[in-house]
């Protein structure tokens, strides 16, 4: 058990499912390494890396693996897992990863090379380069081309099967794309209601209960 975890209201069960997966520096505070970087967490402060590694936390014999859950952090995963407890209860079957601060190609290559075929579920963040993240690995993850195009019109112009598909910032996300596209990935996204993450609402849920 980690007194931040604690503090923050996360479960004895998804801390213990998770405790494997991190490290406590010299400080007391959280580090979940994604190879040579890590994601720091300590009260005060958070910071996710940029990097060509991913984080993965869960079982490693990916024949086992039934569903990823993919995060833009592992925090998300951890906040995710303590709002979803029922998945406790078949935790061997599932498998976590973090991108970091930016998807990369590499990213959706590993993945696609290790996971291909398996139940995804993303869960991205709702602010702009989330729900961009989601769509891009959506595509990866079916090897499907797709490009995109954020435009200084605050305009996303998205280029796909031989078709142009335009959203303003604040409309665009996964579903409305699947939507004007009418093609689905088959992907589950889910998203925090009234928070940009799921980290942000477990902060904000602990700061309520205290």
């Amino acid at each position: 058990m980690h007194p931040y975890l604690t503090r923050l209201g996360v479960s004895a069960g998804v801390q213990e499912f998770f405790e494997p997966f991190y490290r406590t520096d010299e400080s007391g505070d959280l580090c979940f390494w994604y190879g040579q970087e890590a994601e720091h967490f300590g009260f005060g402060f958070h910071r996710v890396p940029v990097s060509a590694d991913l984080w993965l936390a869960g079982n490693r014999n990916f024949s086992q693996i039934r569903e990823v859950i993919i995060s833009g952090s592992a925090l998300d995963a951890v906040s995710w897992l303590n709002k979803k407890a029922i998945f406790l209860s078949h935790a061997e079957n599932l498998l976590f990863i973090a991108t970091g601060a930016g998807l990369q190609t590499e990213h959706i290559r590993w993945i696609n090379k290790h996971l291909y075929g398996k139940v995804f579920c993303l869960i991205y963040g709702n602010d702009l380069l989330g729900r961009l993240a989601s769509l891009k690995l959506a595509a990866g993850l079916r090897c499907l081309p797709l490009e995109i195009y954020v435009e200084d019109t605050a305009r996303i112009r998205i280029c796909f099967r031989s078709r142009v598909f335009c959203f303003s910032q604040e409309n665009f996300s996964l579903h409305a794309f699947e939507k004007a596209a009418k093609f689905r990935f088959g992907i589950r996204c889910e998203q925090p209601k009234g928070h940009l993450t799921f980290f942000d609402e477990l902060k904000a849920d602990a700061f309520l209960n205290f």
